[in-house]
């Protein structure tokens, strides 16, 4: 357990180093272990997208936010990370409310947006009150969108690798049985959820719609 639990915490304060004082480095490190790939992977969600009004939790450098209002959309975004907020307004300019706040205490009022999106989001997303939250500011038939990871196709060193990290930070397959598991969070918040997957060259991709009740 000590074993384990050692390259799990240096991961855990390199994570909130680079999301925080050392997001000036994000763009970098995500661009190497996603073979330059990772703000790709991260329109990929613009497909399920509904409505108009979008609420990003976990915006980080602010792409899909500016990709959104490059759409004609009129999204939110809420992050925790003050530096991540500030390199988001660089991006965005004043076109995008950007909000500091936690996911499992959404500071807006309930029903107010079409979709809640978040890509390759933190421990929040394993968080009850997460979904409890997302649920609450969607209107009735809204849908809380998750691009959850990044999957390399193969037995390669680097799939090795991935596999590793995914059971350090909760993610053990990569896949549709994992994400079953989220399953009774998006019923616990009265929201049905569907899987869905697509192929990026040899990474496959995993994400999650969960549909708020009437």
């Amino acid at each position: 357990m000590r074993r384990k639990g050692r390259p799990l915490a240096f991961l855990s304060l390199f994570l909130h180093w680079l999301y925080h004082k050392g997001a000036w480095a994000y763009d970098g490190v995500a661009a190497l272990v996603s073979a330059g790939r990772w703000v790709g992977w991260v329109m990929r969600v613009l497909d399920h997208l509904e409505g108009e009004r979008v609420l990003e939790i976990g915006h980080g450098p602010g792409y899909l936010l500016a990709a959104m209002v490059h759409q004609g959309l009129c999204p939110v975004g809420l992050d925790l990370s003050f530096q991540m907020a500030r390199r988001a307004r660089q991006r965005t300019g004043f076109a995008v409310p950007i909000v500091q706040g936690r996911a499992q205490a959404l500071p807006f009022p309930d029903e107010i947006v079409d979709t809640v999106v978040t890509t390759f989001p933190a421990p929040f997303i394993l968080d009850p009150a997460t979904w409890q939250e997302a649920a609450r500011v969607l209107r009735p038939g809204g849908r809380f969108v998750v691009l959850l990871s990044a999957w390399p196709a193969g037995p390669t060193l680097l799939s090795r690798a991935f596999r590793v990290l995914y059971r350090w930070t909760a993610r053990p397959d990569g896949g549709a049985p994992f994400l079953e598991a989220f399953r009774p969070l998006a019923q616990g918040a009265r929201m049905e959820l569907q899987v869905w997957s697509v192929w990026d060259g040899p990474w496959h991709l995993w994400g999650m719609i969960a549909v708020r009740k009437g």
